[in-house]
């Protein structure tokens, strides 16, 4: 039997390329000197490979010993198959040192490394939500009411074609995992301020009776959506900058108990940079609550100094 015009289409395109000679030189060279185990590893070598993050459980000093080290330094390094796990932190610093200059230092040491990002305060999120997220959120989801990937990659809110199509894919696996309200949370009604018009109310509301899920839960899996596809630039870019032996990009933060504290959108973007394998620690001078007020405990190291400062702008001694 004769092959279509369609058929023979698909296996000319199909066809496997034809390797130089030079080429196959170079691709022999890198598996002996590149190799997994080598620890000498080229420029983004595992940029296509799957990637597990290992929250490292620590002391205090640990923070800016290991906070400076490469991942592939760090206890818990492992590459596998065609996946790799980066050891990262999660720690909160409760107070001071009666050294202030030290506790200065130890901040310092932190910011200074390259691909950090540093926030004198909370909020950290202070991206706008568009409007009626519900919508956008109903258009991605399959008849058993959870988010279908391909629907959630191919939708006006996917806004992250620029990044590696394995961010991408990695993002959205984490969209997917999170809306189905993960086992960190305290609590199951969180939410944020979600501008809806008057019809997108009354359709979430019917929504929640349709889907196996109340309607605070449905709302916390909006606010989940509305924030994991808003995310800033700022944050793309550590994950996109991010080559996984090298330096682990960080998010520092300074709460010095302001008027405003740590919110929900925080608190996700927070454990979704962690999932993605970035360090997080919170420097908290007051001793005052602001991350587990959202997340158990378990999942962060909670470091506690001396002594509590109720009032130390950055400031004073930065």
């Amino acid at each position: 039997m004769s092959m279509s015009k369609n058929e023979s289409f698909k296996e000319n395109y199909a066809k496997k390329r034809t390797e130089t000679q030079a080429f196959k030189a170079s691709e022999e060279l890198n598996e002996v000197l590149h190799d997994k185990e080598s620890g000498w590893y080229k420029p983004w070598q595992f940029v296509n490979y799957k990637v597990n993050k290992d929250t490292l459980k620590t002391t205090y000093d640990e923070i800016t010993l290991w906070g400076r080290q490469e991942a592939m330094i760090r206890p818990g390094w492992k590459i596998e198959d065609n996946e790799v796990t980066i050891p990262n932190l999660f720690s909160k610093v409760m107070g001071v040192h009666e050294n202030i200059k030290e506790y200065k230092n130890e901040i310092n040491q932190l910011i200074e490394e390259n691909n950090t990002l540093f926030y004198r305060k909370f909020p950290i999120n202070k991206k706008r939500i568009p409007k009626d997220m519900n919508k956008s959120y109903k258009s991605v989801l399959n008849i058993r009411g959870k988010i279908d990937k391909d629907k959630l990659m191919t939708s006006d809110s996917w806004k992250y074609q620029k990044l590696n199509p394995m961010i991408q894919n990695r993002i959205a696996d984490k969209i997917i995992e999170f809306c189905n309200i993960s086992s960190f949370w305290k609590h199951k009604n969180f939410k944020i301020k979600l501008r809806m018009s008057l019809i997108n109310r009354i359709i979430t509301f019917i929504s929640s009776l349709i889907y196996d899920s109340t309607k605070d839960e449905r709302i916390m899996k909006i606010s989940i959506f509305a924030t994991l596809t808003n995310l800033s630039d700022d944050l793309l870019g550590l994950l996109q900058n991010f080559d996984y032996p090298m330096k682990v990009p960080k998010i520092v933060i300074y709460n010095n108990n302001n008027k405003k504290n740590l919110t929900f959108e925080d608190a996700i973007i927070l454990m979704f940079m962690n999932s993605m394998g970035i360090d997080i620690i919170i420097y908290n001078p007051t001793g005052t609550s602001d991350i587990e007020n959202y997340i158990k405990e378990e999942n962060y190291d909670i470091h506690r100094l001396e002594y509590t400062k109720d009032s130390l702008p950055f400031r004073r001694f930065f």
